[in-house]
């Protein structure tokens, strides 16, 4: 029986000495995790979390009293490991999504160039010019299609924003392929447009991605 009570004994003793095992006290939370920091029970990411998961409970109104350090390091972890396998989900369906439009049509670009404003010839604004190629590599007539793309260098930054080029008013028969120049506006004032317009071509990276087909029938892929 002494053994028993005296093991009993020193479980309390561990779970007291255990400064995250407090409970959460607004007035004393300075001092306590400074003891916490100090026993190296936590982590520097757990550090982080918890005082990630501080400022989303005060901001949404929510009561931290009765809970102790730990419990809420321990919310704080279980809501970023759902977050993660949402993320990832989301990640594997949008990966998902991107390979089935880009079996549906395949977008190229396959040269650039720049276009000086000339008001002689009714060129009002200087613009960066690409010329692209459309694929379509379905059984059906495609009517229109919204496309996005990206452009990065040769280190993989992105340079500028995100580039739309939607086809509408063409058609593009099944197993075909259409061929045109897109013309973006040139503004000397950004560094990215400045760069595109200097960059040789082959030295540049472009990422499609293919938001939704029309075809002809009417069904839509998207």
């Amino acid at each position: 029986m002494r053994k028993i009570i005296l093991g009993a004994a020193i479980i309390v003793l561990a779970s007291c000495s255990n400064p995250t095992n407090k409970k959460y006290n607004e007035k004393t939370m300075s001092e306590d995790l400074k003891e916490i920091a100090e026993s190296k029970k936590w982590s520097e990411e757990d550090s982080g979390l918890f005082a990630g998961w501080l400022l989303r409970a005060k901001f949404k109104g929510e009561s931290l009293e009765s809970k102790s350090y730990q419990d809420i390091l321990d919310e704080a972890k279980k809501y970023k490991a759902e977050e993660e396998v949402l993320a990832e989900k989301a990640k594997k369906e949008a990966e998902a999504r991107k390979q089935k439009m880009k079996n549906a049509i395949t977008v190229t670009i396959f040269g650039k160039g720049f276009v000086k404003s000339d008001w002689e010839k009714g060129i009002t604004d200087d613009y960066n010019l690409f010329d692209y190629a459309i694929e379509n590599k379905s059984g059906k007539e495609v009517k229109a299609a919204k496309i996005k793309f990206r452009i990065y260098n040769s280190l993989g930054d992105q340079l500028g924003d995100d580039y739309i080029m939607d086809f509408t008013d063409d058609r593009i028969a099944p197993r075909g392929r259409y061929q045109n120049q897109a013309a973006f506006s040139y503004n000397q004032f950004k560094d990215d447009d400045a760069k595109i317009a200097s960059a040789k071509f082959e030295d540049l990276i472009f990422d499609f991605d293919v938001e939704k087909i029309v075809y002809s029938d009417g069904s839509v892929l998207e």
